[in-house]
């Protein structure tokens, strides 16, 4: 049945034309890669007051685990730290005022915008290039000159999400997939 409505969406999607390609679908499929072992999870954001809540779940071990996090409205537009908790089946975290979750602030966006660079964990982020596009929108390419991690946010002034993260091989990276 989903896979049913799943096509029908599709098929809707890519009638509507250019309107289509700026709306961003309901779920995305995180592609998390660490350690050599991959793990697919689905997440949906949805606003709940002033808050963002975050609906995870994975297939795993034949049955689907899920949880969610719940993003402050003082984080969603100034958090200065991205949380890297991992998903606990059945937990649901109300994260601190200061962090979010696979997004940066809408005040770390603007100061991207402004001046090319932007503090986040204590790191200096620059920019790049805006070379690559997802879901309609530019990829804002950054990269931390010290480390060498690298993101690629979408260019979204609601929703600036962590559309990719690449850090060091031993370090945790994901990758969105539509």
């Amino acid at each position: 049945m989903k896979q049913k409505i799943a096509i029908a969406l599709l098929l809707l999607g890519t009638s509507l034309g250019a309107a289509a390609q700026n709306a961003l679908p309901d779920t995305l499929l995180f592609v998390f890669k660490l350690h050599g072992q991959t793990r697919k999870y689905e997440m949906t954001f949805t606003p709940r007051n002033d808050s963002l809540v975050l609906d995870w779940r994975i297939l795993r071990n034949l049955r689907w685990q899920q949880g969610s996090f719940t993003l402050m409205p003082q984080a969603l537009e100034k958090g200065t730290q991205l949380s890297f908790l991992m998903p606990e089946d059945g937990r649901h975290v109300a994260l601190p005022v200061h962090e979010t979750a696979y997004l940066i602030s809408r005040q770390a966006y603007r100061q991207l915008k402004a001046s090319r660079s932007f503090d986040y964990n204590r790191t200096r982020y620059e920019l790049l290039d805006s070379d690559s596009r997802a879901a309609g929108y530019p990829l804002l390419h950054v990269h931390d000159r010290q480390e060498g991690a690298e993101m690629w946010i979408l260019d979204h002034p609601a929703l600036p999400l962590v559309w990719r993260m690449k850090d060091n091989p031993l370090e945790i990276n994901w990758e969105i997939n539509k």
